[in-house]
């Protein structure tokens, strides 16, 4: 075999799991930001709510204190009817007296529905703001958790690139360079297998002359579709069990006949 071949195929690998952390490490700091806006949101939520409660404290206040005019007023309407001289004074301090009392029973009422909505909108508030703080509690838990694998992938990654370039040495420029540009363009794998005469990345048919001089491994072709670099896969035997399972079938037992008797 070429030694160029074993060599990218080992770069490959390498390229495949820098590849596979890469995009764990992407995840990472996303999820972070994911966990901040969602508490962000919960957190607008509560606020809005203790707003709404507290407007309706305000009102609920304000409601009282009129009330407390309304009964002031009561018991002066009171006080004067005792002191007027004709039956026209009488008559208009009594209606202004019933008039004020209409007044103090519907605001009553309407106090009195105010204190059901304050308490059911300080028991949400209450809830919510529990919710919240167990949800706290867990976002620290997982960013914690976030925090110690993105660590731990970094510390992986670091190491899977200095591999890297280990195994990159091992190529000839003008290969590599191929190599990586390819990389680039499908972002993806650049180095595949050629598996039953068809490239594996684009399931396109190799020329049959290409696909011999693959099997031979004496050098290194590209696919005629995608570009890829070709590589045949029974060189590897390593890669190669999967497929034999699923293109060999196991055979089914003989069937044994009972004799038949004269």
């Amino acid at each position: 075999m070429h030694p160029q071949i074993k060599a990218l195929f080992d770069l490959q690998k390498q390229d495949r799991r820098l590849n596979k952390l890469e995009r764990r490490m992407e995840l990472i700091p996303r999820r972070l930001e994911e966990l901040d806006t969602d508490l962000a949101k919960l957190e607008d939520m509560l606020a809005a709510e203790r707003s709404k409660c507290e407007q309706t404290r305000e009102f609920q206040r304000s409601q009282e204190e009129q009330l407390a005019d309304e009964e002031e007023h009561i018991r002066s309407s009171k006080a004067r009817s005792s002191q007027v001289k004709t039956a026209r004074e009488l008559n208009a301090v009594q209606r202004e007296l019933e008039s004020t009392r209409r007044m103090a029973a519907a605001r009553t009422a309407e106090i009195a529905k105010l204190t059901e909505g304050v308490e059911e909108a300080e028991q949400r508030v209450a809830t919510m703001d529990e919710g919240l703080g167990s949800l706290r509690t867990q976002a620290a838990a997982e960013r914690e958790r976030l925090t110690a694998k993105r660590d731990k992938t970094s510390a992986r990654l670091d190491k899977l690139r200095t591999g890297r370039g280990d195994l990159t040495g091992e190529i000839d420029p003008d290969t590599l360079r191929t190599y990586e540009r390819i990389r680039g363009r499908v972002a993806g794998q650049a180095f595949v297998a050629v598996k039953d005469q068809r490239c594996a990345a684009c399931k396109m048919l190799v020329p049959h002359v290409q696909y011999v001089a693959l099997k031979k491994g004496e050098d290194i072709s590209s696919c005629q579709s995608c570009g890829r670099l070709l590589y045949f896969i029974g060189l590897f035997p390593e890669e190669e069990p999967k497929d034999k399972n699923e293109a060999e079938p196991k055979a089914a037992p003989p069937q044994v006949r009972p004799s038949g008797g004269n």
